[in-house]
């Protein structure tokens, strides 16, 4: 898990490919959502579209002024038509 101090810029990335390992974008969406997972649970980014940097690739800032310490989960959502694809990860704010 990825450690960060309290008013760092967080960038959460990722890439999006097809079965043949091309990048590829979503056709509906590519959204973010943030969460608290400990000490306690609370939202911070609620369903956001993320920046897009180039085909298959995106991100967004997170800026963590005002966060509390503990550990975060990031989900990243591909909406693809109808074909949803959820990712996780977990950073650290000390």
């Amino acid at each position: 898990m990825a450690t960060f101090d309290i008013d760092e810029t967080v960038i959460c990335s990722c890439e999006i490919k097809d079965d043949s390992g091309a990048y590829k974008d979503p056709t509906t969406s590519m959204t973010i959502k943030i969460k608290q997972i400990s000490p306690i649970y609370l939202e911070k980014v609620a369903s956001v579209a993320m920046t897009k940097d180039a085909v298959g690739r995106y991100h967004y800032d997170c800026q963590t002024s005002g966060y509390a310490k503990g550990s975060y989960q990031v989900t990243y959502i591909a909406t693809d038509g109808t074909r949803i694809t959820i990712e996780q990860e977990t950073f650290e704010l000390v």
